[in-house]
């Protein structure tokens, strides 16, 4: 069996269904795999990014500061020209292997997406995205709970990596003892990440393949340093270097802020300040530091609690970043391409300044494709360790930095007043909706404000406080007698941790699974929307004739899920949310639904189901309402009456729910999903109105985009989270794919809500849909503060 330049291709149980060569039957081109053993200071893809550091305040035995950089990461991606004779077979789901002439190990790759593009050939190339197969494992393995305690490496790892099918090896003389917890919660790669950093080790992940090409065996080696006894005396430019690029991080951080577990800070354990400075360094790189300024910065490290072990860690972490940093990346001949670990002296005499060092080989890009675009790098390793993924900081980040500024600075938020009314009055009875927002900078923080934080004052002519009117929260109904008296304060005394409202991930419910087809469904697509009936039973939606019709098929089910009867309603759209208003026992469904044939006019709809029937557009039980010369999806609130109408631009409107039934078409609150952290790249799924918030998630079936769960306040318009449904929450599933379809607030017999949440999932290319739900959680009203002296930021 051949093993230089080819992939060989595995079916989920690893045995050999086909080859990828370079010049064979089945040609691929545009490899490319990146592997590391420690991060740098450059952007790193993993294919699980939830990385914590740290397992408890402080650990026993020798600390490596840069064992704080280990993490272990495998990633790739290759293109292949379809219409081959295995082109077919490089599909999600199977795996690829290649085989490493340095290590002399053989590597499987799971196939995780993969993309289909025309190229100006108009040739199909599917581009397969893949990753190390033992890091897929892990991400869909959580470690049974365990006991935390003082754990060395072999109970350590073995914990991880039990029932995984994964087999450790240990080449390690380590003999730390740090502090280990394994809650059960978390994934095993997750966990797997903590545990490099904590014993400051590093692992291969290889296999063993027979002649035949299946796969025999699966092995984690772990060792102190990989390759640690193979180094390179030279590489010069010129010879067998290529090219070279030096990255410099010229500026150091010499005040850290520290975060930990729940957002704890170190304040308690540091006279009330949540930073650390280094002056030393302050002074030997800031040119301002006479001024009494530093370079800023801020860590997290999610499971250290306490303030003094977060301090600790905070001043061992300042030594790493108090000082400039150096990477290079370096382009190697075909003929040099040193492993993963080995030490390499390198030389350019060229480069300004003169370079002469030596270091570890930290991420190695390998391509059979292209040998000669095979980089290394090397250098000191250093990456600020944080809670929140890349794809989620900027909005998150711009949150929590503006309420550290509102709580340390309260001259700094700034009250904006809105009149969505108007002030002209036509009578004297007239009152006038007020909205108070509260801003840090360019950030909304209402949500995270208490609603006595938001104040109203009356103010008489002569300027003095009317002392008889009282008001607060961020909406309040202002008489005539009011307008242009009345000024909005913002008390940041009552700002809080949380926001208004919040979901509670650990009390996570299954509901049931069912198949999307059936006798009674035929053969169809994913479900789209469903809404619990009062009976126990449920609807769903489905697109169906997508591409001609556009009809809708709603589907009623018992309660066990099981498909009742059906009902097709003709131009009923996509069908990925309605709501049931249920009368005399009959359920009516709201909807957008075109209006005809050239699906060029959507309609809010009202109309009862009727099983068995295909329900055409002109039938007279269809009840049409507010319209709009574009796609359409609709929620109702029929607990609070209102109604949101959103299109495909991202803008979302409210109005009541009296006003839309008497033709008044009035809107009442609107906003943009694009203006909280939703991107173009997302794919929309759905959302649903519990006044005043919308809750909407994101996510495709092919995994291109993060599947995401989003809360807004519309009144406010502040942000309540942004969470991602894969890495923030634990379904309790292993499966490769689970597509967001319904996001559907509901109410149980007391009156606490939730989140009903249903999956598009595949498990071993059958297709199976999942229903949850997730309880919302409402955040204590705050104690009252003596505000008779209150911040001088208001809003007229």
């Amino acid at each position: 069996m051949a093993l230089a330049n080819q992939y060989l291709i595995l079916n989920p149980s690893l045995k050999r269904i086909g080859t990828l060569t370079i010049d064979g039957a089945t040609k691929f081109s545009n490899d490319s795999i990146k592997v590391q053993l420690a991060d740098s200071d450059t952007t790193s893809t993993s294919y699980d990014d939830d990385v914590s550091v740290g397992t408890k305040d402080n650990y026993n035995g020798t600390i490596n500061l840069n064992a704080q950089s280990k993490k272990f990461d495998h990633q790739g991606s290759l293109d292949v020209l379809q219409g081959q004779p295995d082109s077919d077979k490089v599909v999600a789901g199977n795996n690829l292997a290649y085989y490493d002439s340095l290590s002399g190990h053989w590597y499987v790759m799971h196939i995780y997406s993969v993309e289909e593009n025309n190229t100006s050939a108009t040739k199909h190339v599917t581009t397969a995205n893949f990753t190390n197969l033992c890091l897929f494992t892990l991400a869909h393995h959580y470690p049974v709970a365990k006991a935390d305690s003082d754990t060395a490496i072999k109970p350590a790892f073995t914990s991880v990596f039990s029932d995984t099918g994964w087999t450790l090896k240990f080449n390690t003389t380590n003999a730390m003892v740090p502090y280990i917890s394994v809650d059960g919660k978390t994934k095993a790669s997750t966990l797997l990440q903590s545990l490099l950093q904590a014993y400051n080790v590093e692992i291969d992940c290889y296999v063993e393949i027979d002649s035949q090409g299946n796969v025999q065996s699966k092995t984690c080696e772990i060792v102190d340093q990989l390759n640690a006894d193979k180094v390179y005396n030279e590489a010069i430019f010129g010879k067998n270097i290529t090219s070279i690029k030096r990255t410099t991080v010229s500026t150091p951080i010499t005040k850290l802020i520290a975060y930990g577990a729940n957002g704890n800070t170190i304040a308690a354990a540091n006279d009330g300040k949540a930073y650390i400075v280094d002056d030393e360094a302050n002074q030997k790189y800031n040119p301002d530091w006479q001024s009494g300024l530093y370079y800023e910065g801020v860590i997290t490290a999610n499971l250290i609690e306490h303030a003094a072990g977060l301090k600790a860690w905070a001043e061992q972490m300042l030594q790493l970043f108090n000082h400039p940093r150096t990477y290079y990346e370096v382009n190697v001949a075909p003929t040099f391409n040193p492993p993963l670990g080995a030490t390499i002296r390198f030389k350019d005499d060229q480069i300004t300044p003169a370079l002469d060092a030596s270091g570890r080989v930290i991420q190695r890009t390998i391509s059979f494709a292209n040998p000669y675009g095979n980089t290394v790098g090397f250098g000191e390793y250093v990456t600020v360790p944080v809670a929140t993924p890349a794809w989620l900081a900027g909005y998150q980040s711009a949150i929590s930095s503006a309420i550290e500024k509102a709580r340390a600075d309260a001259s700094s938020v700034k009250p904006v007043a809105l009149t969505p009314d108007g002030d002209n009055f036509t009578d004297s009875s007239q009152t006038k909706r007020l909205i108070l927002q509260a801003w840090e900078g360019s950030t909304n923080i209402s949500a995270y404000i208490d609603s006595k934080g938001f104040i109203w004052r009356r103010y008489n002519q002569n300027g003095t406080v009317d002392t008889s009117y009282e008001n607060t929260g961020y909406l309040v109904q202002a008489p005539y007698s009011a307008i242009g008296t009345l000024h909005g304060t913002i008390e940041t005394g009552y700002i809080q941790s949380d926001p208004e409202v919040t979901l509670d991930t650990t009390s996570i419910k299954h509901w049931g699974d069912f198949q999307r087809s059936d006798d009674v469904v035929g053969s169809y697509s994913a479900v789209q929307y469903m809404c619990p009936l009062s009976n126990g039973q449920y609807l769903t939606s489905r697109s169906i004739n997508s591409d001609s019709t556009k009809d809708t098929m709603y589907v009623l089910h018992d309660s066990n899920f099981k498909p009742i009867s059906k009902m097709i309603m003709q131009y009923g759209g996509h069908g990925a949310s309605f709501d049931v208003e249920e009368v005399d026992g009959t359920p009516y469904i709201w909807a957008a639904t075109y209006t005809d044939n050239t699906h060029s006019v959507s309609a809010v709809s009202r109309f009862p189901y009727v099983a068995g029937i295909t329900m055409q557009a002109n039938d007279s039980r269809i009840e049409r309402y507010y319209s709009m010369n574009r796609y359409m999806r609709l929620s109702m609130d029929f607990k609070h009456g209102y109604v949101l109408v959103g299109n495909n631009s991202g803008a979302m409107y409210i109005m009541t729910l009296d006003d839309l039934k008497n033709g008044n078409y009035n809107i009442k609150y609107a906003f943009n999903i694009f203006n909280y952290g939703y991107e173009t790249n997302q794919t929309y799924q759905s959302q649903t109105l519990d006044f005043p918030y919308v809750y909407w998630d994101s996510g495709n079936v092919d995994l291109h985009d993060n599947r995401m769960l989003y809360g807004v306040n519309v009144v406010h318009g502040g942000q309540e989270f942004a969470l991602n449904l894969m890495l923030d929450m634990d379904f309790k599933t292993a499966d490769d794919v689970m597509e967001p379809e319904t996001v559907k607030a509901i109410y149980d017999s007391t009156g606490n809500s939730a989140l009903l949440l249903t999956f598009n999932c595949w498990v071993n290319d059958n297709p199976i849909e999942r229903v949850y739900s997730i309880p919302i959680k409402t955040r204590p009203a705050a104690n009252t503060l003596n505000t008779s002296t209150t911040d001088d930021n208001t809003a007229d």
